[in-house]
């Protein structure tokens, strides 16, 4: 083989092998998370899960600007699933 075939070669395998390992490591931080929090979160766990501080999600929540929190009882809860995507997609900080 010539090595300008080999480099590619090895590119290719580099890039599907990086493909591979971030689909089994979402797979496992998927399963984590799910053990670690309920289908539902207060707005500490929904830091937690999120990464924003409890004012910016109760900021966030008055603006309308995060999907899946409801009142209950008073308090401000969150569903995780849908915190998770969000979060996964892109939610503006």
């Amino acid at each position: 083989m010539m090595p300008e075939a080999l480099n590619a070669l090895l590119e290719q395998l580099g890039s599907h092998l990086a493909d591979v390992l971030m689909e089994k490591f979402s797979s496992y931080l998927d399963e984590r998370e799910e053990c670690h929090f309920p289908e539902k979160v207060n707005v500490t766990q929904a830091a937690e899960l999120t990464g924003y501080s409890k004012n910016s999600l109760y900021q966030m929540h008055s603006k309308g600007q995060i999907p899946g929190a409801l009142k209950v009882g008073g308090k401000l809860m969150f569903d995780t699933k849908t915190l998770r995507n969000w979060v996964n997609n892109g939610a503006r900080r």
